[in-house]
């Protein structure tokens, strides 16, 4: 009998303690975020990435009642950022924007890199495109991507694009235009976007491809004349300016974008409050409006169809890599 009590008695105290630990759980999964967070991004301040970043950031405080605080890390195309992301304790606390170069082209060009995207991130969703549009010298005779392709074929040895660098967005921007249209371009690899846009403007190199919102600044002091935009739309930014689709490059798109993540481990509570918020910021007409005044598209996405996206455009990076024969050493 007493040993039937005893355990009766043990059974209630089990009872109480694990009712307390879920309630514990629970007030503790309700208080997340209890503190400021940090959003780490791969780009120096004042650049697009770092526009979109501090919007985000401050529309994220509002919706989880915390701080949001910035932090740049640029370097090794988006590599440090995304490093200090994944060595971050996950717990909610440490957020990244980051962009389709650092999750999907760092891994399948870099030989040396210390961060697993299938492994290392939790990822809450994606935010925008950044669209571009391929520029040239107003000198170019070639005024379309039709008129490009047949002259860079007709003068193989005449024309050279510029790029912010081997694997950036231009880069592989061209090198997707010259695979599918057959186009003869050389292509001269800069240390960064503004370099090589110099040079064009300055008629050193007659193409390059740059964002629309900088593309349609230039556009309207003469400094470049635009051949097509990448994207399947026309930009409302040059909404004169054809898409290459039109050109006859049926469903070309060249758009970066850029997501928010997390490390991986990420409690559900967290997780689902992140996803939640961002939701809530990316459904705010406002935030399409700043987005596009800025020349970003919006482009909100769940978990689900971030890692979609990772895997489809991972594939096609290791594609085009491979075809084109894409070396850091170039």
């Amino acid at each position: 009998m007493r040993r039937r009590k005893l355990l009766r008695s043990l059974a209630v105290l089990c009872t109480f303690a694990s009712f307390g630990s879920f309630a514990l759980a629970q007030a503790a999964a309700s208080a997340y975020p209890e503190r400021p967070l940090r959003l780490v991004i791969g780009q120096a301040p004042g650049g697009a990435v770092d526009t979109v970043a501090r919007m985000l950031a401050e529309r994220l405080a509002s919706a989880l009642q915390q701080p949001v605080v910035v932090e740049n890390k640029p370097g090794a195309g988006g590599m440090l950022a995304a490093e200090a992301i994944a060595r971050s304790a996950p717990d909610g606390y440490t957020l990244g924007l980051l962009d389709v170069g650092a999750l999907t082209v760092n891994p399948v060009l870099q030989k040396k890199i210390s961060y697993d995207v299938a492994r290392d991130f939790s990822y809450i969703g994606t935010v925008a495109r950044i669209p571009l549009v391929l520029v040239a010298h107003p000198s170019l005779q070639p005024s379309s991507a039709a008129e490009l392709t047949r002259y860079s074929r007709a003068h193989p040895a005449e024309l050279s694009y510029a790029s912010a660098g081997v694997g950036s967005p231009p880069h592989l921007a061209f090198e997707s235009y010259k695979q599918q249209s057959g186009a003869l371009v050389t292509h001269l690899p800069y240390r960064g976007g503004a370099p090589a846009l110099a040079d064009v403007v300055a008629g050193h190199v007659q193409l390059t491809f740059i964002d629309t919102n900088l593309g349609s600044q230039y556009l309207k002091n003469g400094r470049v004349k635009a051949i097509a935009v990448a994207t399947r739309e026309r930009s409302a930014l040059m909404p004169e300016v054809p898409t290459f689709d039109e050109a006859g490059l049926k469903n070309f798109e060249f758009a970066p974008w850029v997501g928010l993540i997390a490390p991986a481990g990420l409690p559900p509570a967290a997780s689902a409050r992140l996803a939640a918020a961002l939701a809530t910021v990316m459904a705010n007409a406002d935030t399409g409006k700043r987005l596009r005044d800025i020349g970003f598209v919006p482009f909100g996405g769940n978990a689900t169809e971030f890692a979609a996206l990772m895997q489809r455009d991972l594939e096609a990076h290791r594609l085009l890599v491979r075809q084109r024969n894409i070396k850091l050493e170039d």
